[in-house]
């Protein structure tokens, strides 16, 4: 390969074969870059592409990841087999096109194969990606790829405050952020008593070289060590009793068993992001397309805030020294006035890393979901084809003047389709349509955090002990050794292929019997998430009856990763020991779901439901207020009460007019000199209003006591009418947090 970064060739509209080879000058990205254009536009594959060709020149790049595809980096089979594509075939495309997998996978082996050697790449150059980079996929808060421990982010800084207040305070206010909008807290940074206090909180910590953790932070948030907040006493503007209920709703988030997997994992240290312990650069993939939003900002914006304050400590330079990839800015960076916790770092590293040789590298469907200045922050545009003509108009108000006219401008937007796109560089003289290169990654589109999580074992497994990182936890759940290299799980002589496996003492004998250990998390639908670990016999040898055996119930602090000494270890059935780690990780989270199927108490009345678990008696008890209906309906009964009551008045101020009419009328026709009976058509329009108010009032009195009756009916529980409900979670509903094959012994 050259020394350029090969992205493509240029592409006549005119038709004829493709031109010159196209290589960016590495130096180029310092100024950044955009990849824009619509879904199947092959926006994803000049991405992949251009991600594999810094890494060959030994540039590292952190992606940020929000839907999936860019773990596709990590599909690089080197041989170009059929069994190596096989497991990652859409069955439900292949089904569509008259497939069975073997052949599907035969015809995306030659795909590949062909379409590489057509751009002049095969499998030499795929060995030396392999060899130049080492490939992470990070899954903050989830343990299916490598966890990222984002609270350890509350660690003192490694240089003096003082030194770094602007970009430390940026930290801190992106922490704080993200922090409250998990608990559902929208905080204003300069109106919010939650955001004040916990940034000064931080803030003060850090100034003292301490270190801050949620456990701390939530007690602090009860009783700071300051007595004010700015020039006001603290209990003035946020007093105990409010500070409480942000300490429960912290503490909450802190209990939850789902955010366990935010506490632990790798750092976020930045250097250990662009770096291999062995100094080769580092693929980090910062996988969050299974996080919410709130969640993803979060973690974008923390990243993106600790890559800010790396930066503005790295000497400058020209030449590249790291790239930021994000592979769809919606959201993060969005015209004014909208301020995401994201966007003020962004910006900062748009104006001010090319300094220190770092460059940042957008994707987005749409030129409209990126700020203005951010686009004029860039130096390359790769703009693929377009679905609204706003999207046009942006691209080409910013195109005029790079010496083509406007009209021509419009002809190369319009000459854009699958794989081509316009390439304005500011540091050529004219823009260029480019036809991106094949791909060396197998772009099997977006991964699902299941199929992340069977591909870092795969890993994990297959990587020589020599290349494995002695200061990471191991997705395969081999335990690295003070070397470096690994301690293996046990002589065992049945083991499954790529599979971890454990020891569990229960008898203390020399005899091991395999189970399957499972440790999970389910969340029944209006109940929170349960998590427990369990271990299924091993005694079938079809995978469809992995999990039918009755578990145990396992305490995981009693599992051991290496054996006490020699055992005496049964068979594991044929059918699951020549299983692959993917094969058995699917068929358990198929048929988990099943397994925990549970029985619970349903209260036709209120509409309540049990907690699994719960028996019919303390239900009864817990539902005897009523819950949220009897709420709903008490609310109801207060509001027709007070209407009652303003009726009643009504109708009084009505009897009061009435008499008051009928008195005039006589009066008048006493003493009057008129003809006919004066008065008489008021008295009739006095007295229906009465009756009008008399017939509200009424309809009232029946509406309360049928209130009152509700109300009693449903806060008299008795449990006999509760009805049984088997509920089954759904695959979505269960998360497999641990499997191994268990030797119980």
């Amino acid at each position: 390969m050259g020394k350029g970064l090969y992205i493509g060739k240029e592409f006549d509209p005119r038709g004829g074969p493709l031109g010159a080879r196209v290589e960016l000058d590495p130096s180029d990205l310092v100024t950044h870059g955009l990849i824009v254009g619509m879904t199947g536009s092959g926006k994803t594959g000049m991405g992949i592409a251009m991600i594999e060709e810094l890494l060959l020149q030994g540039v590292p790049v952190l992606a940020i990841d929000p839907k999936g595809d860019l773990a596709d980096l990590l599909l690089l089979f080197q041989n170009l087999d059929a069994p190596s594509f096989a497991p990652w075939i859409d069955p439900d495309a292949a089904r569509r096109e008259g497939k069975d997998l073997q052949r599907a996978a035969v015809e995306a082996a030659e795909q590949w194969k062909n379409g590489l050697a057509e751009w002049g790449l095969g499998t030499t150059e795929m060995a030396e990606l392999a060899l130049a980079r080492e490939a992470v996929v990070f899954t903050p808060g989830s343990e299916a790829g490598i966890p990222l421990n984002i609270l350890q982010s509350l660690d003192p800084p490694t240089v003096p405050f003082a030194s770094a207040e602007e970009d430390l305070r940026d930290e801190i206010a992106g922490f704080v952020s993200g922090l409250l909008a998990l608990v559902k807290i929208d905080a204003d940074p300069l109106r919010s008593s939650e955001f004040i206090l916990l940034s000064q909180l931080i803030e003060t910590a850090w100034r003292a070289g301490q270190a801050m953790s949620l456990e701390s932070l939530i007690p602090a948030v009860a009783d700071p060590p300051f007595d004010k907040m700015g020039a006001l006493p603290l209990e003035t503007v946020y007093p105990r009793k409010e500070r409480q209920r942000l300490m429960m709703a912290l503490n909450n988030l802190l209990a939850a068993p789902a955010f366990a997997a935010w506490r632990v994992g790798e750092p976020l240290d930045v250097d250990r992001l662009f770096r291999a312990a062995d100094g080769r650069p580092r693929l980090s993939i910062v996988y969050t397309a299974h996080l919410s939003d709130e969640e993803r900002l979060f973690v974008t914006a923390l990243l993106l805030n600790k890559v800010k304050t790396w930066v503005r400590q790295q000497s400058g330079t020209t030449s590249l020294r790291a790239v930021v990839y994000i592979d769809e800015i919606f959201g993060y960076f969005p015209p004014h006035p909208a301020n995401p916790p994201t966007k003020k770092p962004l910006l900062t590293l748009l104006k001010q890393a090319r300094a220190q040789g770092v460059g940042i590298v957008l994707g987005t469907q749409n030129p409209v979901d990126l700020d203005y200045k951010g686009l004029t922050n860039i130096g390359l545009w790769l703009v693929g084809r377009l679905q609204a003509e706003q999207d046009k108009a942006r691209l080409r108000d910013g195109l005029i003047g790079t010496g083509v006219n406007a009209g021509d401008i419009d002809k190369l937007l319009d000459a854009t389709r699958k794989r081509v796109f316009l390439m304005h560089d500011v540091h050529r003289t004219k823009p260029v349509l480019v036809h991106s290169r094949w791909a060396m990654s197998y772009l099997r589109g977006p991964l699902t955090r299941d199929e992340i999580a069977g591909l870092s074992m795969e890993i994990a497994s297959a990587a020589p002990a020599g290349r494995r990182s002695a200061d990471r936890v191991s997705t395969s759940g081999v335990r690295p050794d003070a070397s470096g290299g690994v301690v293996p799980p046990g002589a065992a002589p049945a083991s499954m292929s790529g599979f971890p496996q454990a020891f569990l003492p229960v008898a203390g004998k020399e005899d091991a019997t395999p189970f399957l250990l499972v440790k999970y998390a389910v969340r029944y639908k209006g109940v929170g998430e349960t998590v427990a670990t369990r271990a299924y016999p091993l005694r079938s040898a079809s995978l469809a009856e992995l999990l039918e055996g009755d578990p145990i119930d396992v305490l995981e602090e009693a599992v051991r990763e290496l054996p006490p000494g020699p055992l005496r270890y049964a068979a594991v059935p044929e059918g699951v020991h020549v299983a692959t780690s993917r094969m058995i990780e699917k068929a358990i989270r198929d048929r988990l779901p099943d397994r925990l199927a549970v029985t619970v108490w349903a209260d036709p009345m209120t509409g309540a439901a049990s907690e699994p678990g719960e028996s019919a008696a303390t239900f009864a008890a817990r539902v005897g207020g009523g819950g949220a209906k009897v709420t709903k309906l008490r609310e109801k009964l207060e509001k027709k009460k007070r209407d009652l009551a303003a009726r009643e008045e009504e109708m009084a101020g009505r009897k009061t007019e009435k008499w008051a009419a009928l008195g005039s009328a006589v009066i008048t026709n006493v003493f009057g000199r008129g003809r006919g009976l004066a008065g008489a058509s008021t008295v009739l329009t006095k007295n229906r209003m009465e009756n009008a108010a008399e017939a509200r009032v009424a309809g009232l009195r029946q509406e309360i006591a049928s209130l009152e009756k509700d109300i009693a009916a449903l806060t008299s529980v008795n449990p006999d009418r509760f009805e049984p409900r088997t509920i089954v979670p759904s695959r979505t509903q269960v998360k497999v947090l641990r499997s191994a094959l268990l030797w119980v012994y």
